[in-house]
Formats: C-alpha cells, structure tokens, sequence
C-alpha cells in the first residue's frame, strides 16, 4: 500500500488494508508483493508524475509476474478516470473517493474477467470509517467525523473530487473513539476537509465545539486533534470548547 497526499486519504489508506486483511489478504513483508494499491492526491505538487513514475517502474515487474495485480485509488482516480487505464493499460483497478469499500471486489473481478475495472462513483456509498480497519499505531487514531465541503474556493479541487460535505453522527464517532482508547489509543486526530464547520449537514452550528467537549468527557484518551480547520468556522464556541476541555 503506497499513499499519497493528505491525512484524509492515510485514513482511507487504513480502511483499504483492513478490507484486503479480512478478504485474505496479507501484508508483503519483503517478498515481491501480489498486490499494490496506490491511493493518490491530487493536490500535492506532482502528484501526477508520481503516480505515474510509480506506474512505470511496475510495468516490467507485471510483465515477469504476470498474475500480479496494481490498484489506483483516491483523488487521482476520481480525477484522471480513464486516462490512468490509456497511460497505464497494465493497471488492473481504478476507484474513486467514493468507493474505497469496492477494492477487494474490482480486483476479485479484474482476476476473474482478465480486465482492468473502472469504477467511479459521483456519491459517497459507504462512509470509510465504518470498514475494517488496520491502523499503523496503536496509541493514536485517525477518525474521520466528515467527508467533502461546501466551499468552493477557487484554488481547491477537493470538492470536485470529496463532493459536498457530509458529517457522521456524533454517536458514531464517540463509538468509534471510545473503541480506539478501549485497543489502547491515548491520541486522536479528529479529520475533516473543513473539520471544523462539522454539523452544518444536520443543522447544528456548534456541533464541533459539542464533540470536542464530549471527547474530552472520554476517560483515557490523553490529547484531541484535529485537521483541517477553516479559520470562517473557527467560532467563538470552539475556542470556548478548547480553552476549557484539557485534552
């Protein structure tokens, strides 16, 4: 698993091994791998070329390893669609944002049809942080509490590629935190791509400050986190939520 970009997509990163472990799947440890799957930015300074770079580096190792199987996932994917197939016809699935939860299908059915799988959504079917999940540290957690943003910002791709915001339930979230600290996490980084107008979905201004207060209500959890915020929706009430919740 190679990824790329932002913590939002380490995040879904996580998920997409968790889903490979509980398909069969198990991590490469130094052997050539049967498997890679490259979740991609978009927004990093070539991230194209390095996605691509990538790509061609495994083409002859695919050629000598003919049932080896390459994985594009991500904002790139979402992104470039079918070009990746047209520069990287050696590529056997491509997927979106979107879609995370598809990765053990396409490549089930890619090995099945003998044909690369294209499969890109418009919408979010399943939020990431309901699969499986094999996270890298065990004192600390990624929990994604929204996906997407209403901002359209000139600069930025990331609606285009994320979609609208859409925010999970407080509950969800608290379930999956208290989970974490429960496997021994003292840390979390609560992600959003605008991580702090979180509750605009179900129309609660000051949800943010609200969850921030309820983690900090979580006994052993040590520290809260969160990325990335928007200075537009960093409100008194969350400064107030931070100010008086130490962790």
């Amino acid at each position: 698993m190679r990824t790329f970009g932002c913590q939002m997509n380490v995040h879904d990163s996580e998920r997409m091994a968790g889903m490979l472990e509980d398909a069969g799947y198990v991590p490469a440890s130094g052997e050539q791998a049967d498997v890679v799957v490259f979740n991609t930015c978009a927004v990093r300074e070539n991230a194209d070329n390095k996605l691509y770079g990538n790509l061609g580096m495994l083409a002859p190792v695919k050629a000598a390893n003919p049932g080896m199987q390459i994985a594009v996932g991500g904002c790139l994917a979402q992104k470039d669609r079918e070009t990746i197939l047209k520069k990287a016809p050696w590529v056997d699935a491509v997927f979106g944002t979107h879609n995370v939860g598809a990765l053990p299908a396409l490549l089930d059915r890619a090995r099945h049809n003998n044909e690369a799988q294209l499969e890109i959504l418009e919408s979010l079917d399943v939020f990431p942080s309901t699969l499986p999940t094999k996270r890298d540290s065990v004192y600390s957690g990624w929990v994604s509490i929204s996906v997407g943003c209403n901002n359209t910002c000139t600069f930025c791709i990331v609606p285009a590629l994320r979609g609208k915001e859409k925010d999970r339930r407080p509950g969800d979230i608290l379930a999956e935190i208290q989970a974490l600290v429960d496997d021994g996490a003292i840390e979390v980084t609560l992600l959003g791509q605008n991580v702090n107008s979180y509750g605009v979905e179900f129309g609660d201004r000051q949800a943010f400050s609200k969850l921030l207060r309820a983690c900090g209500d979580i006994k052993g959890l040590e520290r809260v986190r969160f990325t990335s915020p928007h200075p537009a929706a960093f409100t008194d009430d969350v400064i107030d939520a931070m100010a008086e919740t130490p962790t």
